[in-house]
């Protein structure tokens, strides 16, 4: 199918396969599942467990096919700049409360781990 599409639009140009870029996902998952398939059959018994963990993004290739997907993946990749404060704010609660726990419980654990070793 990738390489009908291909054939009809073109490989790289303004309005070729390569010029959307949920294409260019596709196409680079499709690569990274040949090269597993060429490396494992001609090459046998060798570590491929990084070029298998692309199969992650083998669900994505559904955005292209499916278009409400896509507009949901869309909108989510859309909000990810909007997160950062919110993701400061929970850094900076979480710091606040790691300085308080030291300080509160600085030292406390250390009898309890000594003496236990020793009965």
């Amino acid at each position: 199918l990738q390489l009908i599409k291909i054939t009809a639009l073109g490989f790289y140009g303004p309005a070729a396969y390569l010029s959307d870029t949920w294409n260019r996902l596709d196409f680079f998952i499709v690569c990274a599942g040949c090269a597993e398939y060429l490396l494992q059959e001609y090459l046998g018994n060798i570590n491929l467990t990084a070029i298998r963990t692309f199969r992650v993004l083998r669900p994505l290739r559904a955005v292209n096919r499916i278009p409400s997907m896509r507009i949901l993946v869309n909108l989510l990749l859309d909000t990810l700049p909007m997160l950062g404060n919110v993701l400061l704010l929970c850094f900076f609660v979480f710091f606040i409360f790691g300085i308080v726990g030291v300080q509160l419980w600085a030292g406390l654990l250390r009898f309890v781990l000594k003496y236990s070793f020793i009965s």
